[in-house]
């Protein structure tokens, strides 16, 4: 079905492309520049956004960003053509009817007043134009809370869901569409970096304060960043050298001790060249035990992260390159544990990690023509090493990677290519009791992707790359898009595509790590590959007195045609690897509405229902700790003159399954589902000139799971498992913190 519905998506763009040349017979197209006087000399502007409209109708159009437009014709034989924009003289010109291309250029308003416009961002924007669904939350929406990393961004959003990993590290992971985080491709600024070793820990290393937006895409997304993506791709705009204040600071601190600060320092040298420096340091020293199971509620630790950033601006040339340093260290498990002398506490259970992880990266492009056209070329490369022991269990990893990415994008009227090379070299080497797991990849590819947009309602977009690995074979991943908006509010968008991953059997599966289960690899692991088929209904109306307001309605079917299956059912001690023999899907439904009810006051509200299944042991079976449902509103007010903001974020969330522990002893049994609970968080906000304080309260209720490690009074027993997490663990706590800019 998946495949069909592929080259249902392929000839339809064929179609519209093969009766191209008719649409131009009844439609006017070309391009709008303004000019631009400095003292002697003219330079012309594309005009993007530009209005195009005949006159005394109600038919017109807006100019693209590279200033092109189109427009039907009216029925008349004559008419007149009307060109404004902002800050330069209308035009208005007399079309007859074998007129078909147009160049037009509006003169520069030369005023000496100044004009003043006030605008608020919004928390959370859905982008109707684009082949791709897209999801900003903005620089507003990742204040509403602490959001001290990047994991606490996804608290007032319903397309991704934070769990924790385990009771013990601390760290946590996300799901998106029902299915674990390592489907969805993780980039920053389009690199895709948080791959590999890094994936349990990586959602930590990247500070709320560095962030510009975060860039949510559901389903398979462009083949120009891999084949990787599956159910989705998060990329993260870290802030800007060219367009940030000399200094900035974030300071933190909890109810339970953890402190944060984050620094950034930026400094333009002259229009073309800028720097920036980002540091962040977290800090947490206190020992609690608020449940009296031993264990410490939140591991010990101390991380040190810095980036480096130099970015050069020219006409037709751009650039940047940067550095990044990690230092992470975090001791987890029994409050009494020695972490210094562990020999001394043999008889207890401790846990320690350490992460060094070096980057560096370099991005580079250049316009070739007045169209946009351009070349452009992404390098990056990062050595991780990894030292840890959980209880008895000793684990190390050191990974090497570089990747290269090769684009060429030709922008044309109606039509855009882009084609490129790109090269991904890892080279892993892990210790997992002693014995060595080696895992390298060499995987070159190549790709073509084509932009098809004959009018202002429909975008195509179709793509294919072909990927060589060394370990897997050829990876062939089609997938094409379309967008279609019958008016300016509305938009339909269908993707379908495949995707490819290669499993990493310890960082995917940190349950082998943090409980004494026993590994059984049951055969040789094959690539993951995975369809996935989506719909996304997008439309933008007004309320009330005129507000705003956007309802987005979107499924997402993902099927997989092998996936590595975690089965723990068999014998709850084993954990169990094998590749699928069955089914394996996951059906993702989802309604939001947000709206400015008053100018002052925003809501948000979200119900989200996936059902996710796999095939354990020849039965099909809904897969252990997945919500099915999960509700989510969020109110944020502003008073009149912006000096106070309130924001409170609910959330509610449905039972999960539970793995089977019925061959346990009575006292290491778990129910067969969990309870439903709610989240609230709250935070509140006074501005000033260049400075602001906030204070908050996470989970007011003081809602959290009974006991989330099993058989914590013995934890050598081989019934320890600190991965049965399916609420929280910590309970209220209340945090403080400034930012000055």
């Amino acid at each position: 079905m998946k495949k069909y519905i592929l080259f249902i998506l392929l000839i339809f763009t064929s179609y519209v492309y093969a009766n191209e040349t008719d649409l131009c017979k009844c439609h006017i197209q070309g391009s709008i520049y303004g000019l631009e006087f400095n003292n002697s000399q003219i330079d012309t502007v594309p005009l993007i956004a530009a209005n195009i409209y005949w006159q005394d109708t109600t038919i017109g159009t807006t100019s693209d960003n590279v200033g092109f437009f189109r427009l039907a014709k009216p029925t008349e034989k004559k008419g007149s053509l009307i060109f404004s924009y902002v800050g330069y003289t209308n035009d208005t010109l007399n079309i007859i009817p074998d007129d078909t291309e147009l160049i037009v250029y509006l003169k520069n308003l030369r005023s000496m007043e100044k004009i003043y416009v006030t605008a608020k961002k919004p928390t959370t924007v859905h982008k109707l134009d684009g082949s791709v669904s897209c999801e900003v939350i903005t620089s507003n929406g990742l204040v509403q809370l602490a959001c001290c990393s990047l994991a606490e961004s996804f608290e007032n959003t319903a397309s991704v869901e934070v769990e924790q990993n385990d009771a013990v590290s601390g760290t946590r992971r996300i799901k998106m569409l029902g299915l674990a985080g390592f489907y969805t491709q993780m980039m920053i600024e389009k690199k895709p970096v948080m791959r590999g070793l890094i994936s349990p820990f990586s959602l930590e290393y990247i500070p709320g304060f560095w962030m510009e937006s975060v860039n949510i895409s559901k389903g398979t997304a462009s083949v120009a960043t891999g084949y990787e993506s599956i159910t989705g791709q998060i990329n993260v705009e870290l802030k800007k050298p060219e367009n940030s204040k000399p200094i900035a600071v974030n300071g933190y601190i909890n109810s339970m001790g953890k402190s944060d600060i984050a620094i950034i320092g930026a400094k333009q040298f002259n229009p073309k060249i800028s720097t920036m420096l980002l540091t962040y340091t977290t800090f947490l020293q206190n020992k609690t035990d608020i449940n009296d199971d031993t264990f410490l509620d939140m591991p010990l630790m101390q991380q040190f992260n810095i980036m480096n950033r130099w970015k050069f601006n020219g006409d037709k040339f751009k650039g940047q390159i940067g550095f990044k340093m990690i230092h992470d260290d975090r001791y987890g498990g029994q409050e009494n544990f020695n972490f210094d002398n562990p020999n001394k506490t043999p008889h207890l259970y401790g846990s320690e990690n350490k992460i060094r992880r070096y980057e560096i990266y370099s991005k580079t492009g250049y316009i070739v023509d007045d169209q946009g056209s351009s070349i452009g070329l992404i390098l990056s490369a990062f050595q991780h090493n990894m030292d840890s022991y959980w209880g008895l269990k000793n684990y190390s990893g050191e990974e090497k990677s570089l990747y290269a990415n090769l684009s060429y994008n030709k922008n044309l009227p109606s039509h855009k290519i882009s084609t490129g090379l790109s090269y991904q070299y890892d080279d892993r080497i892990e210790t997992y009791l002693d014995n060595d797991y080696d895992n390298s990849e060499k995987v070159p590819g190549i790709f073509g992707e084509y932009t098809f947009q004959p009018n202002d309602k429909i975008t195509a977009m179709a793509g294919i790359r072909y990927d060589n690995h060394s370990k897997f074979g050829n990876f062939i991943t089609p997938r094409a898009h379309l967008n279609y908006r019958p008016i300016p509010e509305t938009s339909l968008r269908l993707s379908a595509g495949t995707g490819y991953r290669n499993p990493h059997i310890f960082m995917d599966n940190t349950v082998i790590l943090a409980s004494s289960k026993n590994l059984v690899i049951m055969e040789d692991i094959k690539a993951e590959e995975a369809w996935n088929i989506g719909t996304q209904l997008t439309q933008q109306f007004s309320i009330l007195n005129n507000r705003p307001a956007t309802l987005v309605v979107d499924f997402y079917h993902t099927e997989f045609q092998n996936q590595i299956i975690i089965d723990m059912e068999q014998n709850f001690q084993n954990i169990y690897l094998y590749n699928l023999d069955g089914e394996s899907y996951s059906n993702a439904f989802q309604v939001e509405l947000s709206s400015k009810v008053t100018k002052d006051f925003e809501i948000t509200a979200a119900i989200r229902y996936n059902d996710v299944k796999s095939t354990y042991a020849g039965k099909l079976k809904s897969i252990p700790m997945n919500y099915k449902y999960k509700g989510l509103l969020v109110l944020s007010y502003n008073t009149p003159n912006e000096k106070w903001q309130m924001n409170l974020t609910t959330q509610f969330n449905g039972k999960v399954r539970l793995p089977n522990t019925e061959n346990n002893p009575d006292e290491y049994q778990l129910n067969k589902y969990s309870k439903n609970y709610v989240m609230m968080f709250a935070q509140l906000k006074r501005k000033f000139d260049k400075f602001e304080i906030y204070a908050g309260i996470e989970n007011i209720t003081g809602y959290r799971q009974k006991n989330p490690i099993l058989a914590w009074d013995d934890p050598f027993s081989p019934y320890f498992d600190s991965t049965m997490i399916w609420g929280p663990t910590l309970g209220r706590r209340f945090y403080i913190g400034f930012r000055f800019n």
